[in-house]
């Protein structure tokens, strides 16, 4: 998290609250006026900002009559700026210190790529706790509206099922036990 206090630093604060909003509110296009109200900055600086975030595209703006919608840019350098301010690695890393201090478990990998509002997860361990995992992820999804799907497994059945080719997508893993 150090990181991401650091590039903080490098960023203007209202720059920073609106890029912010963009990048992690589940609303798809704001207007000037409710990027303002939300961020609680003046929509004179909002729209400066904006304009700004526009001509270098991390903003795109979408005009319907008279009305203009401003939604975040899907690209390369907007996909950047997610994971360098991604709040959301801290839900995984949450999820991750509690279910590692659970009995049994042994490995916990990621199943495809982390999505902004989900993440398939597998774990593996034997006798595993799945109510106080399950718990977990529940408190998770209201704390943080992130859905963690999970799929608690022993080594021997994730073995088998492997070498059946049932999980085709790229796993990392997040954390094995050592020794």
């Amino acid at each position: 998290m150090v990181a991401k206090n650091i590039l903080e630093e490098f960023f203007d604060r209202k720059e920073l609250a609106i890029l912010k909003l963009f990048l992690f509110d589940d609303t798809d296009k704001f207007y000037l006026r409710e990027i303002s109200k939300r961020t609680k900055i003046p929509v004179a600086t909002t729209f400066r900002i904006v304009r700004k975030f526009k001509q270098i595209g991390i903003i795109d703006e979408t005009v319907i009559k008279k009305t203009k919608l401003y939604s975040i840019a899907q690209n390369k350098s907007t996909k950047l700026l997610s994971t360098l301010f991604e709040e959301r690695k801290s839900i995984l890393d949450e999820f991750v210190s509690a279910a590692t201090a659970l009995p049994g478990v042994v490995m916990i990998l990621i199943h495809g790529e982390e999505e902004k509002d989900k993440a398939n997860l597998i774990i593996l361990g034997t006798n595993i706790d799945t109510k106080a995992i399950k718990n977990k992820i529940g408190e998770l999804k209201e704390k943080y509206n992130f859905n963690i799907i999970e799929l608690v497994l022993e080594p021997a059945q994730f073995t088998q099922m492997s070498s059946m080719n049932l999980f085709p997508n790229k796993k990392t893993i997040l954390w094995e036990k050592s020794g």
